[in-house]
């Protein structure tokens, strides 16, 4: 009997110690259990800028749209001669092939194969000579194909041949700045780049700038230590100037000596002047990792860490469930029952590279449910898995029972991540149905998730008439064409049921945006939509209604002889202009107003809170009113199951159309019909403006000295002078591209000089003049009466053109390929 029980207590410890490894295994490590996606498999491929590598470029599945891919600008000298690095991985490259195209992809100048890649270290090396006759100072778009065994890589840069760019010398100083950060005694070095502004803010890394401290620039007491090495990638580049963006990655250890993981972007703006390199601009983010593994609880709330205070995140409606988008990764916690869950990731959590843990892409959150389940959209670029190198749209479905992240659809796009991006943020929303509702190249599109169909609901809609609710469940726009027009539809995209608001006899109708999920529009006569002789329209609003879905108005606003202007709608208030007309061509603001949101706050709030520490800086948190049950809840992570339906093929080419592409600080800031205000924008953030044809319309800082345009070579229609724009239009029909510049500042306008493009600038209320030329003194203006070029200061020549309203009109030449 003894033997028994002495077994039974032997059995009866086994398995009590079993239960107990078992458990706190399950809490103290982390499987990664996301098999379905593969490693990455595309090559990268790099310039080589004397001996300095640039403009990394990540694979693409398909063949992507010219015009709306410029992740980089590689710069040509004279020889047009280019070195190219192909960094393999475990793939076989069995050739090199390029394409240069004019910049809208239309016309192909020159294609080449190259099979004999020479092996050098762990690169593969390219010399290309572009022996095709490229216009200075235009952009072209140059496409890179590598044949691989698992099929083509597209890859995308832009080149342009620009004299005396010193691009290597930037891409060197970018280098050298970088590194020197993370170690204090070279840091020392850069102070005299630095322009530091004591604030007595706690140091922020997601918001380093060239105000910041040197301390802050070399990394505070963070003490990191690189963990994936960055490569410049020139944005612009002229004579004077260049803008550099520089993505790496860095670890830190915590008080514990456990390990975080931070994404860095940094953007430089400098100039080259005698024979040295002047910092204009630097910024730097640092955005954390999130890893559920280290201690980031409190009791009310969750730290997300260092990153900007803009989180996108959704609770549940029996606030048992939290989920969050970082840095690329989605994840959901439920401090109530000690978890936290990894619903989606591109990144490998060991020997991962920049192919995994690229951050071109972004999640959108549509539904979180009580049982935990999360409805979300993936859209960008697809860093591995089966639809790696896609530029896409995919339909998640997270089963948290099952703990897999199921992928409902998938739409390859062929516009680039920023552009994608701006047609995302307007509208992307799943309904219960399984119906999925975006807005791609100026068409509505309600795609069928169960039976893989789509259809277009509503085709060229302008994004200027479209606004949709803060969780895109209802959207409504201006209606421009077929009987309908002028009218202003809305949909509950739940139902699917729409309504139209018509205008009255004489009236108009705009749309405005949504308070929680009531539509605000405003009402107009025909007689309030004012011209000026330039032909600018500006809209007073007289009646300003709030109304639900059903057509009850919750709100009516409306001032008598005063008209609603320059309208922002935010989360809690409406603020607006009342103006008075001035003639019958312009508002003049009187007195600002507002509107108050009167939702009563829900009883289950999130909410973002900003706490810092010595080391970390500020950090952002999440704080709810949940209590957690412990500090080291077991950390999950989905699986990831592919579709094997069909892609979702849409037509996502973009209509040809008139617009001006503002890119600055690194990116695509904006898309904008008036090019005046694009050009305002672009000086605001030191950029550039291109139009479609990815010609220059304007730059920030590439102004020569001093230029002077030959008056015979100008056509005889700019000559007279006149600004009247559609007499101005119908003259140049194939000469150019109308542009007016009207509310520029002269210095910003004498770029078209530089550019040898004429101004004519008004200078009265029925005269004008050309402007062809300018040194550091004067204007050179040409009399359309007179026919005669005289000089003029340039102080007397703003404050003439600044009198007649700063109206200035110009042209930019039709490219002929």
């Amino acid at each position: 009997m003894k033997r028994i029980l002495k077994k039974a207590g032997i059995l009866l410890l086994v398995f009590l110690l079993g239960t107990a490894g078992t458990a706190l295994l399950l809490n103290s490590e982390s499987t990664d259990n996301r098999s379905d996606f593969n490693d990455a498999v595309f090559p990268e491929v790099m310039v080589d800028m004397n001996d300095t590598l640039i403009n990394r470029m990540y694979g693409y599945a398909q063949p992507m749209q010219a015009d709306f891919t410029r992740d980089s600008v590689t710069p040509l000298d004279t020889s047009k001669k280019l070195t190219f690095k192909v960094n393999p991985y475990d793939s076989e490259v069995k050739s090199f092939s390029y394409e240069i195209r004019t910049s809208d992809g239309s016309k192909v100048l020159e294609n080449k194969k190259i099979k004999n890649l020479v092996k050098e270290d762990q690169y593969l090396s390219v010399d290309v000579e572009i022996g095709s006759d490229l216009r200075m100072n235009q952009e072209y778009s140059m496409q890179i194909a590598l044949e691989l065994d698992e099929g083509t890589a597209y890859y995308y840069t832009r080149v342009v041949s620009r004299s005396q760019v010193h691009a290597s010398d930037y891409a060197a100083f970018v280098k050298y700045f970088y590194e020197a950060c993370l170690d204090k005694e070279s840091a020392d070095a850069l102070g005299s780049y630095l322009e530091p502004q004591t604030t007595g803010a706690a140091t922020n890394y997601s918001g380093i700038n060239i105000n910041s401290s040197l301390s802050e620039i070399s990394w505070g007491n963070l003490a990191p230590q690189l963990c994936q090495e960055g490569i410049p990638v020139i944005k612009e580049i002229n004579e004077t100037t260049a803008s550099v963006v520089l993505e790496y990655q860095l670890t830190s250890q915590n008080d514990d000596e456990e390990t975080e993981l931070y994404d860095v972007k940094e953007f430089y703006r400098m100039k080259y002047q005698d024979t040295r390199i002047y910092l204009l601009d630097f910024q730097r983010s640092a955005n954390q990792a999130f890893d559920g593994t280290l201690p980031v609880y409190e009791d009310d709330g969750i730290i997300l860490g260092v990153r900007d205070k803009n989180v996108e995140y959704m609770m549940n409606d029996a606030a048992t469930v939290i989920a969050f988008v970082q840095e690329g990764d989605l994840w959901s916690y439920s401090p109530g029952n000690e978890k936290v869950n990894q619903v989606f990731s591109f990144r490998k959590l060991k020997d991962g590279d920049f192919r995994d843990s690229r951050t071109q892409h972004d999640i959108k959150i549509v539904r979180v449910t009580d049982e935990g389940d999360i409805d979300f959209v993936l859209y960008g670029y697809m860093n591995r898995g089966s639809h790696e190198g896609y530029e896409g749209i995919a339909v998640y479905h997270y089963n948290r029972d099952k703990n897999v992240a199921e992928e409902r659809a998938f739409i390859p796009v062929s516009e680039s991540f920023e552009f994608l991006k701006k047609d995302l943020e307007k509208l992307s929303y799943v309904n219960e149905k399984n119906e999925l509702f975006l807005i791609l190249a100026k068409n509505l599109y309600r795609i069928n998730i169960e039976e893989n169909s789509s259809e277009i609901l509503e085709k060229g809609i302008k994004n200027a008439n479209f606004v949709s609710s803060d969780n895109n469940d209802h959207a409504a726009w201006l209606v421009s064409e077929g009987d309908e027009k002028g009218n202003i539809k809305e949909i509950d995209f739940d139902t699917c049921k729409t309504r139209l608001i018509a205008p009255q006899k004489g009236q108009r109708l705009r749309t405005v945006g949504f308070m929680n999920e009531d539509l605000i529009y405003g009402m107009l006569n025909k007689e309030d939509i004012l011209t000026d002789e330039e032909g600018h329209k500006s809209v007073g609003i007289r009646i300003l209604r709030i109304e639900d879905f059903e057509g009850n108005v919750k709100k009516e606003y409306r001032k008598d002889g005063l008209y609603i202007t320059d309208i922002s709608v935010g989360n809690t208030l409406i603020e607006f202009e009342l103006s008075a007309k001035s003639g019958e061509t312009s508002y003049v603001a009187q007195k600002k107003d507002t509107i108050m949101n009167n939702k009563k706050a829900a009883a289950n709030t999130v909410k973002i809170e900003l706490i810092s520490a010595s080391r970390t800086g500020v950090r952002v948190k999440l704080v709810f009113n949940t209590t957690k049950q412990t500090d080291s809840p077991l950390t999950m992570y989905a699986k990831v199951s592919s579709s094997d339906r069909k892609d979702i093929v849409l037509d996502t080419q973009i209509p040809q159309e008139t617009a001006y592409y503002v890119y600055g600080q690194g990116g695509l800031d904006g898309i904008y019909i008036d090019p005046a205000k694009a050009v305002l924008r672009a000086d605001t953030l030191g950029g550039v403006v291109l139009n479609r044809t990815q010609q220059y319309v304007w730059e920030r800082g590439n102004k020569k000295t001093k230029m002077q345009i030959d008056t015979e070579e100008i056509p005889e229609i700019v000559l007279q002078g006149t600004y009247d724009i559609k007499t101005l239009k119908k003259s140049l029909k194939k000469t150019g591209t109308v542009i007016d510049l009207s509310g520029c500042s002269l210095d910003s306008v004498l770029y078209e000089i530089s550019a040898q493009r004429p101004v004519i600038a008004k200078t009265g209320a029925d005269t004008s003049v050309v402007i062809v030329g300018y040194d550091e003194y004067n204007t050179w203006l040409y009399d359309p009466v007179k026919k005669e070029t005289y000089p003029y200061g340039m102080n007397d020549s703003t404050d003439l053109f600044q009198k007649a309203g700063n109206v200035f009109i110009t042209y930019i030449e039709t490219v002929n390929y």
